[in-house]
């Protein structure tokens, strides 16, 4: 007769070291754009830079974000197919805190940014004026990181302590104050999955209400004599489809970098990439459904922006693009379902729609600013690019340092004794 004992809990370690090219790569980039903004602010190019540190901004801060969104939604539907893919999403958490402080660069740009901040719109000064407009801002980026680190803290700490607990945590301040007063494995396990049954919901509601906003405010009032009701919900959609390709390439680089092919399966894969295509086809769906509406209504002052996009050399190109890329692509090559199983050329599927992403972004701040006829498209735009791409990088592999990427495992060889 067999006795039973518990099962024997084991978690995989995160790395030792980073991989020391990428960690280079990473900051070559972040000085390449630092540069660039610095120049600016001297004089050089100043409102291609301006534009191009505003749509990275926008492009990076809501990819971050949506990688938190992504492992709530996840959680709420009581996923268990991904929980690699998910501890992978959570890894862009601390580029969110960080989004305050280059949000707040904006302000040395903001005479070239913004038009009402130096011709106010006095139907609109309320709202659209300087200091409300920073400070309301800051305060959704702030509220947005208290409950993103939060909600991560929570998530992360059962695994944690139990990498503690068995001596293979890596030493640092913040692992110990993430696992202060560890109650054991089980008992914190049982309080994680009670905190986020109430808190989920709330950071998923929090994320729809905060970000409309941000659409609204920093992107819908760069153009201040138009509006739509359904702009902030077109932001979001989009910040979350860039987030779930980012997690895509993300995780499938971790199964090189960090050893995770036999936790990352292909099946895994299959699963997200048709989360993937339907976020490409709901904002598509919402992207139509604001365009068919100005459209058929020739509302006005709404009718010109369609125009300038649509009709106004030299976004087109531009427009039409993101349109293709963006919308028809995914839903084209996805109905293929070996495809959404090979990595490499998911990969290469998610670039694409990440690259998408980035210049609906473009298309929707460069034409409200930029009034040369040449595309403000170049060397201090791809180096801003890369610096903000090099500044998220570098904050995933800081998380990545502390936290297992793999969640807790029995031992499948000593579950049962003799």
């Amino acid at each position: 007769m067999k006795t039973h004992h518990p099962p024997v809990l084991t978690v995989i370690p995160p790395p030792a070291a980073y991989p020391p090219k990428l960690l280079l790569t990473f900051w070559i980039f972040v000085a390449a754009g630092i540069a660039v903004v610095a120049a600016a602010t001297a004089g050089f190019a100043t409102q291609r830079t301006w534009i191009s540190y505003l749509i990275n901004f926008c492009f990076w801060s809501g990819l971050a974000q949506a990688g938190i969104v992504f492992s709530a939604a996840y959680r709420l539907t009581n996923g268990r197919w991904g929980e690699t893919i998910r501890r992978v999403a959570e890894g862009f958490v601390l580029f969110i805190p960080l989004s305050v402080l280059l949000f707040l660069v904006t302000y040395f740009g903001r005479t070239s940014l913004w038009p009402w901040i130096t011709e106010p719109i006095e139907a609109k000064a309320a709202w659209l004026n300087e200091p409300f407009f920073f400070a309301r801002v800051i305060f959704y980026y702030l509220f947005l990181s208290a409950l993103s680190l939060w909600y991560v803290s929570i998530s992360i700490r059962p695994e944690l302590g139990l990498l503690k607990e068995q001596g293979l945590a890596p030493e640092s301040s913040w692992v110990d104050r993430l696992t202060a007063n560890w109650r054991g494995y089980e008992a914190e396990l049982e309080t994680r999955n009670s905190k986020l049954a109430a808190f989920v919901p709330g950071i998923l509601v929090a994320y729809g209400v905060v970000y409309t906003f941000v659409g609204f405010d920093v992107v819908m009032s760069l153009d201040p004599h138009w509006y739509s009701s359904l702009y902030g919900w077109l932001y979001l959609v989009h910040a979350f489809d860039a987030g779930v390709a980012g997690t895509i390439i993300v995780a499938i680089l971790s199964r090189k970098y960090f050893a995770l092919k036999d936790n990352v399966s292909t099946k895994q894969f299959y699963d997200v990439s048709r989360l993937l295509m339907g976020l490409c086809m709901l904002a598509g769906g919402f992207y139509w459904g604001q365009f068919i509406t100005i459209w058929y209504g020739n509302l006005g002052e709404e009718i010109e922006r369609i125009l300038l996009r649509f009709d106004h050399a030299p976004w087109p190109a531009f427009q039409w693009a993101v349109i293709a890329f963006l919308y028809f692509f995914p839903i084209v090559v996805f109905l293929s379902r070996n495809i959404k199983e090979k990595p490499r050329a998911l990969i290469a599927i998610a670039s694409v729609i990440l690259a998408a992403n980035w210049f609906y972004q473009f298309v929707e701040i460069a034409p409200a600013v930029w009034k040369e006829a040449s595309v403000p498209l170049g060397i201090p735009e791809i180096a801003i690019t890369l610096g903000f791409l090099g500044a998220t990088g570098l904050c995933w592999l800081a998380y990545a340092k502390l936290v297992p990427l793999v969640p807790a495992m029995p031992e499948k060889s000593k579950i049962n004794g003799p």
